[in-house]
């Protein structure tokens, strides 16, 4: 009905206004949904749009509108309201149609027709130094929400894992690793401070023991002074201590590197799976390093910023005047001694990224990487790179509370909560829920309590017991498949039921807004709505009645709510229990 009201309009505004040279083909006609039913069924601005163009007083357009607007068995009644909107109020019976379209297109109701526009979501992209923690949760439920909505919007989207696994934090993972190692021979020998502390390392360890036996430990284990007591580690010390033990075990270094980074990207793929996100690309730090040529990716980068002029050297580094595109500050690319800034690789990704002509780039990053944005702008425009493609969506912290309290989730040891840990304690599906059941940019107090609780208090446990109640009522109808095409569903004319389908005709609306605006939020308020409606209705009326006519009409209604229910919680990466 907003498609057929929309193009309607698009023609009387060229017939009245066809001399003001209006844009009709591109003019943006919205048409809404009105809350109050009072103010009639949808309504539209489209009198305030078109009041600067014309010069003229939006209400007075509105009425001129209104005037060649043909009222007919669907559409019967137009108004004006405030200061120029256009009321547009509907027939019982063109409520219905809603039923029919869904029941036409079952799982594909609210997907949007493909628009060949590609888009390349990164998001978690955790260090691969230990497994993922309950920090990571939002951010990756955020990520496969979305790319799941912008799918269903007709995109098509890639979701890639951008694996930090190059430089010094690598190093110390495999020190961290040996020295796990190392114990399993010599109890005397200590985690060092600036090492990875967590126990996932000793379960690694024990499996590396199985693979090398004892031979990495027997070649270092005479080391002098290897590790001494210092009261602060430097980064010196950490660097000797990298650099004895390279020295004395050689390449078997790099195996125990690979060794634990292997380990660990299995631990976070596993994880990930388990919780319902599916990475279909991983882009690996070490790739933008080519062994094989003088000239790496980070090299080539630097080098077309050097090109455009946007690069000088001080102290035998290498900078970007990144303060010439809005930075507070320029930014060190290569330090004096030959490293590459995390900077620096950041850049060369993004570029890469340009590289490979998506139509729109998404990073979903942690509100503590709010100031990093402006720098990553910056490279990109000094590149002449197209910055409108580039978009960052940031995510805020979240909370655990249990029992009104916070949980505290890590501690000075390395210990922490993973997300596996939650994952078995209130079940991934929960997890996901609560996870994004609020706008991302505003922090969330996850109540692990509630998210295990089996009432309507629970959001989660009350949408899903819809769909449950639903198949309840449609079995003991006991005439499934259900004869839905000869129902007579003008008898559906209460209230409750009229309220009901002019929410089913607000799903495709709220899957297109909730993509285009980055907002998975808005699905679950939307779920939840729909649902509290529906269990106000069920408490209100009986289904299972002598009156065929309607009682078709009441199953067929349901039979909506269900498939609109299912469609949602499957974007939502959740399942719909036919029993609870």
């Amino acid at each position: 009905m907003k498609d057929k009201i929309q193009e309607i309009l698009k023609g009387i505004v060229g017939d009245l206004y066809g001399s003001f040279e209006i844009d009709t083909e591109n003019l943006l006609v919205n048409i809404q949904e009105n809350k109050d039913k009072a103010h009639g069924d949808l309504a539209s601005n489209i009198a305030l749009v078109l009041a600067k163009p014309l010069n003229k007083n939006p209400k007075e357009i509105a009425n001129e509108i209104k005037e060649e607007f043909i009222t007919n068995k669907e559409i019967v009644k137009v108004d004006i309201a405030g200061p120029g909107f256009i009321n547009f109020y509907l027939s019982k019976e063109s409520h219905n149609k809603i039923l029919q379209e869904i029941f036409s297109d079952k799982e594909r109701f609210g997907k949007q027709k493909p628009n060949k526009e590609t888009i390349l979501i990164e998001y978690v992209s955790s260090n691969p130094t230990g497994p993922l923690h309950v920090g990571h949760g939002r951010g990756a439920v955020f990520g496969s929400v979305l790319a799941s909505l912008l799918k269903e919007a007709g995109y098509e989207v890639d979701e890639e894992y951008y694996i930090n696994d190059f430089g010094r934090q690598m190093n110390i993972l495999a020190v961290s690793l040996w020295i796990r190692y190392a114990q399993i021979f010599d109890k005397k020998i200590t985690m060092i401070e600036s090492g990875y502390q967590g126990d996932y390392l000793v379960s690694i360890a024990k499996k590396l023991a199985d693979t090398k036996s004892d031979k990495l430990y027997t070649v270092v284990k005479n080391t002098k002074n290897l590790f001494r007591n210092d009261s602060e580690e430097s980064e010196e010390f950490i660097d000797r201590i990298i650099d004895e033990i390279k020295d004395e075990i050689g390449e078997d270094f790099v195996f125990i590197k690979e060794f634990a980074l292997k380990e660990i990207l299995d631990l976070i793929e596993k994880d990930l799976f388990d919780f319902g996100v599916n990475h279909n690309k991983w882009f690996s730090e070490s790739s933008l390093f080519d062994e094989n040529s003088n000239t790496n990716q980070l090299d080539k980068s630097i080098a077309e910023l050097d090109r455009k002029g946007h690069v000088y050297t001080k102290d035998d580094a290498i900078w970007f005047r990144s303060t010439e595109f809005g930075d507070d500050k320029d930014r060190v690319l290569k330090r004096g001694n030959g490293e590459y800034t995390y900077f620096a690789t950041d850049f060369a990704y993004h570029l890469n990224k340009y590289d490979r002509a998506y139509n729109k780039i998404i990073n979903i990053w942690g509100s503590d990487h709010h100031g990093y944005f402006p720098r990553i702008k910056a490279s990109m425009e000094a590149c002449d790179r197209n910055i409108e493609k580039l978009e960052v969506v940031f995510i805020q912290f979240a909370n655990l509370v249990r029992s009104g309290k916070r949980v505290s989730m890590s501690t000075r040891s390395g210990e922490f909560i993973t997300l596996r840990e939650l994952i078995d304690e209130v079940s991934s599906e929960a997890a996901r829920f609560f996870y994004i059941n609020r706008k991302s940019d505003q922090h969330l107090e996850f109540d692990l309590d509630l998210a295990k609780e089996q009432s309507k208090d629970n959001p989660l446990y009350y949408i899903q017991y819809a769909h449950a109640r639903i198949c309840s009522v449609l079995r003991k109808a006991d005439s499934e498949p259900l004869n839905f095409k000869n129902s007579k569903l003008e008898l559906l004319d209460s209230d409750k039921e009229i309220e009901i389908q002019k929410m089913l005709k607000q799903y495709p609306d709220i899957i297109s807004r909730a993509a285009d605006a980055r907002e998975p939020h808005l699905l679950c308020y939307y779920l939840r709505d729909l649902a509290s409606t529906f269990h106000s209705y069920y408490n209100s009326e009986k289904f299972l009645i002598d009156d065929e006519d309607l009682k078709n009409s009441r199953l067929f209604l349901l039979s909506g709510i269900k498939q609109v229910i299912y469609n949602g919680l499957s974007i939502l990466g959740i399942s719909s229990p036919q029993e609870m």
